[in-house]
């Protein structure tokens, strides 16, 4: 972040410690100012910008504050339908124009594919207001929006079949609800947008002075200026994993 604190921060995230900065600073060929705040962190399963991750943040707000609320699946799913209605993620109100929604506006997205050590900019689909990175193949209770893909679709897109050790991850992305819901329900497909061996985020405020983000379902408020990018960049990288060794 070029200034600023992230004031309710994520168990999954951690302040970086100054040789994290400076390492972050060399790898990204950018000398980081005074004010830049930097933060590290792991998630396994997925991390997503934008609606789904605003809806999620305000469900976790009502549930601290009102937990008798929360008290099951069945009222969970009423509460995340009411705050996508009520944040615009159904129907945009009329007096907002739509392309305000859009993280194209506020979203560059790069990403290196696999062998390859230059970053390439992928363009942002106008109709995308949510962007999932999926690193394995399950989302939303166990859904599967990536799907199950055609060779022929494969090899038109350049992508290849996704398995979670193939040292790749999925992009994609989320329309307004009434999308969303369809590839909840798995009746149609996510937006496949990319594939990647390592992906970069840049945002810049503007219309927007934050973005909504989510680790594996930890949300928090990214605070967004209009003069310097926020850079997000995903990495895959060895980590003592518990539950794969078993400790205890």
């Amino acid at each position: 972040m070029p200034e600023g604190e992230i004031t309710e921060l994520p168990h999954a995230l951690k302040k970086a410690e100054p040789a994290d900065q400076l390492e972050f600073s060399k790898a990204s060929g950018s000398e980081l100012t005074e004010k830049a705040s930097c933060y590290k962190g792991v998630f396994y399963n997925y991390l997503s910008i934008g609606m789904d991750a605003q809806v999620a943040y305000g469900f976790h707000h009502l549930r601290d504050e009102k937990p008798y609320l929360a008290q099951g699946p069945v009222a969970n799913k009423l509460i995340y339908a009411g705050y996508s209605c009520t944040q615009g993620w159904f129907c945009t109100p009329c007096t907002a124009s739509p392309q305000l929604r859009g993280l194209r506006n506020i979203l560059r997205l790069y990403i290196k594919r696999a062998n390859c050590s230059e970053w390439e900019q992928i363009q942002m689909p106008s109709s995308v207001r949510s962007i999932v990175v999926l690193n394995l193949d399950n989302y939303a209770s166990g859904k599967h929006p990536w799907g199950d893909l055609k060779p022929d679709y494969l090899e038109k897109k350049g992508f290849v079949e996704a398995h979670s050790d193939d040292g790749l991850i999925e992009i994609f992305g989320l329309k307004e609800g009434w999308h969303a819901s369809f590839v909840m329900a798995e009746l149609i497909k996510a937006k496949h947008i990319a594939q990647a061996a390592a992906i970069k985020f840049e945002m810049r405020g503007g219309e927007w002075d934050r973005a909504y983000v989510q680790m594996d379902g930890e949300p928090w408020k990214q605070p967004l200026i209009q003069d310097q990018s926020t850079i997000v960049e995903i990495n895959k990288v060895p980590y003592h994993s518990r539950m794969i060794n078993g400790d205890s």
